[in-house]
């Protein structure tokens, strides 16, 4: 196992734009999911960030420092979705078995490339207004996303479940501290998580 995990920390290293890593241990896992939980709790916006808990759930859970030449996200990190997400709808977003209906999303391309009406908000987030049921509350939702430089050697490696998320703040400055990273406000964390295959 370790041997893998040792593989799995070089192909982060090697990552262009990561500036430091490091892996969390189990108190460091459960500290950083509780973190989010009493975070999310004091928010105004009602916001899930399921990614945090789905990723730090994983047998093995990295963080990596990223500077800005990092690679931009595969997919939107941040979703306005309904609780109850309409199967039929070709606007499902399904984290953790759970489906969801995204009403707004963060800006991945320009306004104009949407082939539905959409509403610009502050540069970097798009409302879409024909998805949205006035009587269902939204909440904002950040799923873990895909890690590519990891999918593409799981089944090589014995890697299951690949996933990522960008933490809160709180987290982010419990993890530069707890592994000494610097607090640049130039470099930002990132969570990695996967499952091993056992033999």
């Amino acid at each position: 196992m370790m041997e893998t995990v040792d593989r799995v920390a070089g192909i982060l290293r090697a990552i262009p734009g990561v500036v430091d890593m490091a892996r969390l241990g189990h108190a460091q896992k459960q500290k950083v999911v509780k973190l989010e939980l009493n975070h999310e709790k004091d928010l105004i916006l009602p916001c899930r960030n399921l990614g945090v808990s789905l990723t730090a759930g994983k047998d093995q859970c990295f963080v990596l420092l990223k500077a800005g030449s990092f690679r931009a996200p595969v997919a939107p990190t941040l979703y306005l979705v309904e609780e109850n997400g309409r199967p039929e709808s070709n606007h499902a977003l399904t984290v953790a078995g759970k489906q969801y209906t995204v009403v707004g999303e963060e800006l991945t391309r320009k306004p104009e490339e949407y082939s539905e009406p959409v509403i610009p908000l502050d540069g970097s987030f798009v409302m879409f207004p024909g998805r949205s049921s006035p009587s269902v509350p939204c909440f904002f939702l950040l799923p873990p996303l895909p890690f590519p430089e990891l999918e593409k050697v799981s089944a090589e490696l014995g890697l299951r479940d690949v996933m990522s998320v960008s933490p809160s703040l709180v987290s982010d400055g419990f993890l530069r501290e707890e592994f000494r990273f610097p607090p640049s406000n130039t470099l930002a964390t990132l969570l990695v998580g996967f499952d091993l295959v056992l033999p």
